[in-house]
């Protein structure tokens, strides 16, 4: 059986191929990126509605030339957001998609129902509401419930797999309903998102050649591990809260050389030197660091593999993570690509934190 979300990713190229002839869009213009993400939930919002312990991960800004091949003209851009229920397999995905005109949207939601049948019963929300479950087999939580909602020119895409059972038909169209009020908000303009300051974002990689900046944010400490693929997270957290450090800014990019790669940044300041190099200690254990001070690791325990490269200066702690963008195809592996274009821009990175 083929699985839904890899059903989706076939479908969407011809849907919204098929628009592209349709009319302008006519209504409220599309809502802008960093808005849409602003309104995405928070990790209370998910804890309310799915019950447990949901930490979130980083999110994928998907603007071009982030995987540019795959990247539909009638898409604007995409952003995703992903949580995990800490101690469970569990986990959420959320994909909100931007597209040029409504009617593009119609047309990938028309060719989804055509394809998948009109779902399960569920909660009128939006300007079309689709719901599809399947028992899935294989390892970690089986229970999928995959939601698709239009909303204007903006389809949200919801993957929701669960342990022990799909949600109730009332609590699912809680999720719907939150996530249509979030979108909505976002178009109105009645939502913006705090951008991190001039002095942070000098603190990313210093510009160059090989990653192109796509998004940044703060974001909670809790998404640190979830980013590493961490067997272990609440004592990750543990640490970092342990120095007071609640949470850190994230860069999102695209590496230029194959853009299929994405590259995620965060910096660490800790309340000292001291504290940053204990830190930075814990992250190497017995691995060695490379002649420029850069610590290379290759991260596949958990996973599918990935970059993981961290520098030390002073009090900060930067780490550069390469993955690909296969969000449907979870055993993709990053490509070697990543390899010398992260080693330069994480020798260069110390330069940011002594500027």
């Amino acid at each position: 059986m083929i699985r839904l979300p890899r059903l989706l990713a076939l479908l969407a190229l011809g849907a919204i191929a098929a628009s592209a002839c349709a009319k302008p869009f006519q209504s409220a213009p599309p809502a802008n990126i960093m808005d849409v993400y602003a309104t995405s939930p928070s990790a209370s919002d998910a804890a309310s509605l799915l019950g447990g312990d949901w930490w979130p991960s980083a999110p994928t800004f998907g603007v071009r030339p982030l995987d540019d091949a795959n990247f539909s003209a009638q898409v604007k851009y995409a952003v995703v957001r992903r949580y995990a229920n800490v101690g469970t397999s569990e986990s959420w995905r959320i994909r909100y998609i931007q597209f040029d005109k409504a009617s593009s949207a119609t047309s990938l939601m028309t060719t989804l129902e055509s394809s998948l049948g009109s779902g399960d019963t569920g909660k009128n929300v939006g300007d079309k509401a689709l719901y599809y479950r399947e028992k899935l087999t294989g390892g970690g939580a089986p229970y999928e419930t995959l939601t698709f909602i239009r909303v204007g020119s903006v389809v949200i895409e919801s993957t929701w797999l669960k342990n022990d059972g799909f949600p109730s038909s009332d609590q699912l169209g809680r999720v719907s309903s939150k996530l249509v009020s979030g979108v909505k908000d976002a178009i109105a303009g009645k939502v913006h998102v705090a951008q991190p300051s001039a002095n942070d974002l000098a603190s990313l990689p210093p510009p160059n050649a090989y990653i192109t900046l796509l998004g940044a944010a703060k974001l909670p400490i809790e998404a640190v591990p979830l980013m590493l693929n961490f067997s272990a997270p609440t004592q990750l957290v543990t640490l970092f809260k342990a120095e007071n450090v609640s949470d850190f800014l994230f860069g999102d990019y695209v590496l230029d050389t194959d853009t299929h790669m994405e590259v995620q940044a965060a910096v660490f300041t800790l309340t000292s030197a001291t504290a940053a190099s204990e830190l930075f200690d814990a992250f190497k254990g017995s691995s060695t660091v490379d002649a420029n001070g850069v610590l290379k690791l290759y991260n596949d325990v958990t996973g599918p593999g990935q970059y993981d490269y961290f520098v030390l200066s002073g009090s900060h702690i930067g780490l550069l993570i390469c993955r690909s963008t296969a969000e449907l195809s979870a055993n993709e592996a990053a490509s070697r690509s990543c390899e010398s274009p992260l080693e330069t821009v994480a020798t260069a990175w110390p330069t940011a934190f002594r500027g």
